[in-house]
């Protein structure tokens, strides 16, 4: 019985037909569709048909609608295309299929280039070509040997084959410089330099926000070292104070020590320390980088040095507190030789320089320790402000932020930092053991006077009042307690301004024979 298909796609007949013909018309349109599949989704140049795009991709479809349409475009109303059209169209089309295959393979071959550079000659990757490339375990060699029993009970281990021992020495010497890179990671250094908060149980209730205002600080705490033709010289420690974005050079103030050549006495006031201006300086930066440094200024009365960085990247700047009180907590940092941060812990003393030391001076309480690379670093109170900068000496001296603070002031805006040498020492009553300050009571009716701190402040304000006005000499009055014949008096003294160290020496009487028998003829005289 004949199928009639109607528009609704209903037929006449009984169902059974009706369904025997849909299945002779798909099987139809598939044995239309099957052969362009198998012949690369060729187009029929003679018409299109519905048929044809059963089975076919959507690329491989809109790639035959485009060819036919060119088709049509270039013949008009004409049946077919000409041969020598369809012979153009025709190679058009493998030209681009050719081209999409090269670019395709070209792709696939970088792609195994590169995967082949992040495989060593082991078959692992290379730890250090991708940081996203996760780093094979690492394995320890191992040799399979051959073990050779005699009738004594004694063995003897052997390796199969020479082959196999030079293998096994190469993979043996890649696992140690492999393990050895892997050592060297933060997170596996066996030795890290001992710290207080680590090793000090007398601080474990501020150990963690110590541990936070500590690395907080280290952003602006440097090494530094200087050298004379190569040859080394200093090494200590520093911090940022400045930073210029036009210039992008940043500045560091560290100990003048840094480029110190000579120091032939131990009291600072005789003034007889030489000094290197033109030693070469290079700051450690974090992260194993180092700079060039030049130097700007060094005062020597401070032993203060400042010097000019060039940094293209911004840098941290330091908070300071205006002052230090005693019996403060603080903390001492700075840089060891491998740039590593060195930190130390102590307690504002109550104590005067001694008779060697400037006035200038405040001391750390604890025990003696070697500051050769530390001096020079910012001291750091619990809020890691700085409240001075670490001094050379052995017993834990430092320069309070006061000073400091005046200081930059006049560097700043003066490029020189000078102060009135009165030429006297001077010790606060305040620090002194209260059983002498108890007898100078009695002897004297004296229970107070001036720190020295901020005597060295007065001094210092004169000068940033004035704004550098003065010339070479100025006068000053001060008040004098005579403790010989107990009386207070006010003495104008004409004092020396000058950026160089203050020289203060110890009066010396020299006795010759001929004045010593003299002093003597006039004591028996006299008795």
């Amino acid at each position: 019985m004949p199928l009639a298909i109607t528009p609704e796609g209903e037929g006449s007949g009984s169902r059974k037909s009706r369904s025997r013909g849909r299945m002779r018309q798909t099987e139809f349109l598939e044995s239309k569709a099957t052969p362009a599949l198998h012949r690369g989704s060729k187009q029929n140049w003679g018409g299109t048909s519905t048929a044809a795009t059963f089975g076919m991709t959507t690329r491989s479809m809109e790639r035959a609608q485009h060819q036919s349409s060119l088709s049509k475009s270039a013949n008009g109303p004409a049946e077919g295309c000409s041969k020598r059209k369809r012979a153009k169209l025709a190679g058009i089309s493998r030209r681009a299929s050719s081209e999409r295959s090269s670019k395709k393979g070209k792709r696939s071959q970088d792609r195994l280039e590169r995967k082949a550079k992040k495989i060593n000659r082991w078959g692992e990757e290379d730890d250090g070509s991708c940081s996203s490339v996760v780093s094979s375990p690492l394995r320890e060699p191992y040799m399979p040997v051959l073990v050779e029993r005699y009738p004594d009970g004694t063995q003897i281990r052997k390796p199969i084959d020479t082959a196999t021992s030079n293998k096994y020495r190469d993979m043996q010497q890649y696992y140690y410089g492999k393990l050895a890179r892997q050592m060297e990671m933060p997170t596996l250094i066996p030795d890290t330099p001992p710290n207080c908060l680590v090793n000090d149980p007398m601080l474990l209730h501020i150990r963690e926000p110590s541990r936070k205002i500590v690395l907080r600080a280290a952003q602006f705490v440097v090494g530094i070292s200087s050298s004379i033709d190569g040859e080394p010289l200093a090494r200590c420690s520093g911090f940022w104070i400045d930073y210029d974005t036009e210039k992008r050079t940043g500045t560091v103030v560290t100990t003048a020590h840094l480029i110190r050549t000579e120091r032939p006495s131990l009291d600072a006031w005789l003034c007889k320390d030489e000094y290197a201006p033109n030693a070469q300086v290079t700051v450690h930066l974090r992260g194993g980088t180092d700079a060039k440094a030049y130097l700007l200024y060094h005062q020597k009365h401070y032993d203060l040095a400042f010097f000019r960085v060039r940094m293209d990247s911004y840098i941290q700047e330091p908070y300071f507190s205006d002052e230090v009180t005693c019996a403060q907590d603080i903390f001492e940092l700075g840089r060891d030789e491998s740039a590593d941060l060195v930190i130390n812990h102590g307690r504002v003393e109550y104590s005067n320089p001694t008779v060697y030391e400037r006035h200038h001076h405040m001391y750390i309480q604890g025990p003696h320790r070697d500051r050769e690379y530390d001096k020079g670093g910012p001291v750091i109170d619990l809020h890691g402000k700085v409240v001075g900068m670490i001094d050379s000496c052995p017993a834990g001296s430092f320069i309070p932020s006061s000073i400091l603070l005046k200081c930059f002031h006049l560097w700043r805006n003066f490029e020189r930092i000078r102060r009135p040498h009165l030429g006297l020492k001077f010790s606060a009553i305040s620090l002194l053991n209260p059983v002498q300050v108890e007898k100078i009571l009695i002897e004297y009716k004296i229970d107070e006077g001036l720190i020295v701190e901020e005597l060295e402040n007065m001094l210092l304000s004169i000068l940033v009042d004035s704004g550098d006005g003065f010339d070479s000499y100025l006068d000053m009055e001060i008040q004098l307690y005579c403790t010989r014949r107990h009386l207070r008096r006010n003495k104008v003294l004409t004092v020396k301004v000058s950026e160089d160290g203050e020289f203060v020496a110890r009066g010396i009487q020299v006795f010759s024979a001929k004045s010593y028998l003299k002093m003597i003829h006039i004591l028996c005289s006299i008795f």
